[in-house]
C-alpha cells in the first residue's frame, strides 16, 4: 500500500517538473546564452602598431570629405530648335550657300559664341563641394549588449569657413517598444419571481375508522436573464527618437545622433556642402595669382601649325591658393550603456550602466593639400631657369602662364620653338587676336632664344612654415564629464 502511493506521487509530481521547465524555456530567444555557459572574456586586443588611427579601445570618431559629383549636362545644339526654328536656319544657311554636309555639321554642333576680351575677370580658387563624413566607431572593449546612446560630432574649421551648405532635415523615428491589448467583460445574472407550498386541513374521523385528509396549495412564477458585454482596448508605446540631426553655421558644425532600445549610432554620416578659404585666419602665407590658359588652338585641322596672330590662346586671372591641406578641430561627445550582465536581449531586464565621455580634441584634415591646389605646369627657358614665361593682357597684367596639364604646356613650347624668329628674340611679341603679349617675365628683357622646358609649379621653400601659420586656433579642452552611474533599466 506504501509503494503504491509513493508511485501515484511521483506519477503526479512529473507534469508539475515539467510545467516548471516549460516555464522557464518560454522565451529563449532572449537569451544570448544559458546561465550554465557564460562567455570568458580573457585579455584584452591590441591595436595594430602600424595603424594610422590613433584611438582603439574606446569610441572614436573621423572625418574626412571627398569631392561631390556635379551631374553633367549635355551641351544644347540647333536640333534643340523648334521644328520652325530648324526650317528657318536651314532655309538661311542653304541661301548663304551652305552644302548639305555643313548644315548637318552645324545641326550637331553645339554653338559657342565668340570670345572676347574681359576686364578683370579673375577665377578664384578655394571653393570646393565636398561630401564631408562622420563615422563614429565603438571601442574594443565595448561588452555584449553594449550600445552608443547618443553621440555628438563638434567639428571647428581651422582655416576654412562652411559655405553654400544645405541645412540637414532632423530625422525624427519611432520605435514600437510594445503592443498592449485589454479585454474586459461584464456579465450579470438576474432571476425574479415566488416559488411556494403548503399544507392547508388535516382531518381524523374517530376510533375505529379514521380518516386523514391532507390539502396541498402551491405556486410558481418567476423571470430569468443574462446580460453580456465585452470591451477591447489596444494601445502602442512607442517611443520618438532623434536619427540625425545637423546645426550648421559658417564657423562651427554639429551632428547629433540618438538611439532607443536595441539601436546603436556606430556609423556613417554624411553631409554636403561647400567648404570656402578663410584668408583673414592665415599668417605668413597668401594667395597667388597668375594667367591660367583656358583654351588653346595651335594647330590646324590639316596638322600645320598656325601663325602667332592665328592661334587661339585664351587666358584667365586666376588667384590659387597655397597647397595647405584644410583643418578642423574635430571632438565627439558620447554617452554609452553597458549592461553588468549581456545573457538577456531584453534591454528592462538588463542593470546596466550609463557612462558620458569625450574624445581627445584632434586636428584632421578635411581636404588633403594635394586637392586644395590645382595642380599647375610652367614653361621655362633654360637660359633663365627660375623664371617662368609671362604675358601681358590688353589691360597690361603681366603674370605667369599656368597649364592645367603637362601635355598642354609641351604642345605650347613645341609651337614656341617652331615658330622661332617670329616670336623668340623679340620683345613682347603678340599672339592671337585679343592682343596677348608674351614676356620672358624679366621687366624689359626681351624672349629668351634656345630651348624651353616644362615644370610643374613648386612649393615655396617655407610652405611648411606657411601652412602652420594657418592654424591660428588653439585646441580647446575637452570638458571634464561626470562618473559612470550605475542604474538599473
Amino acid at each position: 500500500m506504501h509503494s503504491h502511493l509513493n508511485g501515484r506521487r511521483a506519477h503526479l509530481a512529473l507534469p508539475a517538473a515539467a510545467l516548471l521547465l516549460l516555464a522557464g524555456c518560454a522565451h529563449p530567444e532572449n537569451y544570448r546564452w544559458s546561465d550554465q555557459a557564460p562567455p570568458q572574456f580573457v585579455g584584452t586586443p591590441r591595436p595594430p602598431t602600424d595603424s594610422a588611427f590613433n584611438v582603439w579601445d574606446t569610441p572614436a570618431v573621423s572625418v574626412y570629405s571627398f569631392p561631390t559629383a556635379t551631374p553633367t549636362t549635355p551641351d544644347i545644339t540647333l536640333r534643340d530648335l523648334s521644328d520652325r526654328g530648324q526650317a528657318a536656319l536651314i532655309q538661311a544657311m542653304t541661301a548663304a550657300g551652305a552644302d548639305p554636309t555643313g548644315i548637318r555639321d552645324a545641326l550637331l554642333k553645339a554653338p559657342k559664341p565668340k570670345t572676347e576680351a574681359t576686364e578683370d575677370a579673375v577665377n578664384v580658387e578655394g571653393a570646393y563641394k565636398r561630401t564631408l563624413v562622420a563615422n563614429v566607431t565603438k571601442g574594443w572593449n565595448a561588452v555584449p549588449g553594449e550600445r552608443l546612446v547618443w553621440t555628438w560630432i563638434d567639428v571647428q574649421p581651422v582655416n576654412f569657413a562652411f559655405e553654400g551648405y544645405t541645412v540637414i532635415a532632423t530625422d525624427n523615428q519611432l520605435l514600437n517598444i510594445e503592443q498592449i491589448t485589454n479585454a474586459t467583460t461584464a456579465s450579470a445574472n438576474a432571476s425574479l419571481g415566488k416559488t411556494g407550498s403548503e399544507t392547508t386541513a388535516t382531518t381524523t374521523a374517530g376510533t375505529p375508522v379514521s380518516k386523514v385528509l391532507t390539502d396541498v396549495a402551491g405556486s410558481t412564477a418567476g423571470v430569468g436573464g443574462t446580460l453580456s458585454n465585452t470591451y477591447t482596448t489596444t494601445a502602442s508605446i512607442n517611443q520618438q527618437y532623434v536619427k540625425l540631426g545637423a546645426d550648421i553655421v559658417p564657423g562651427e558644425l554639429r551632428i547629433f545622433r540618438e538611439s532607443e532600445r536595441n539601436l546603436d549610432v556606430a556609423g556613417n554620416t554624411l553631409i554636403a556642402l561647400t567648404l570656402k578659404l578663410a584668408p583673414t585666419k592665415w599668417r605668413g602665407v597668401g594667395m597667388e595669382t597668375s594667367l591660367r590658359v583656358s583654351k588653346q588652338t595651335l594647330a590646324k585641322p590639316d596638322g600645320s601649325l598656325n601663325d602667332p596672330a592665328d592661334v587661339t590662346f585664351e587666358l584667365m586671372q586666376n588667384q590659387a591658393p597655397p597647397r595647405c591641406a584644410l583643418q578642423a578641430i574635430v571632438i565627439l561627445h558620447y554617452q554609452t550603456r553597458r549592461p553588468r550582465d549581456g545573457r538577456s536581449y531584453v534591454e528592462g531586464e538588463q542593470t546596466v550602466t550609463y557612462a558620458r565621455a569625450s574624445t581627445v580634441p584632434a586636428v584632421v584634415d578635411v581636404v588633403p593639400a594635394d586637392e586644395v591646389r590645382k595642380p599647375a605646369w610652367r614653361v621655362y627657358a633654360k637660359a633663365s631657369p627660375k623664371i617662368a614665361l609671362h604675358a601681358s593682357g590688353p589691360f597690361e597684367t603681366d603674370l605667369p602662364i599656368d597649364f592645367a596639364s603637362y601635355e598642354q604646356a609641351r604642345n605650347f613650347v613645341i609651337w614656341l620653338m617652331r615658330m622661332g624668329p617670329k616670336v623668340l628674340g623679340k620683345n613682347e611679341p603678340v599672339i592671337g587676336k585679343t592682343g596677348l603679349r608674351l614676356t620672358s617675365g624679366i621687366s624689359d628683357q626681351p624672349l629668351f632664344t634656345g630651348d624651353y622646358f616644362v615644370k610643374r609649379v613648386e612649393d615655396p621653400a617655407n610652405l611648411a612654415t606657411g601652412c602652420a601659420g594657418m592654424r591660428t586656433r588653439a585646441l580647446p579642452v575637452a570638458p571634464a564629464l561626470p562618473a559612470p552611474t550605475p542604474e538599473k533599466k
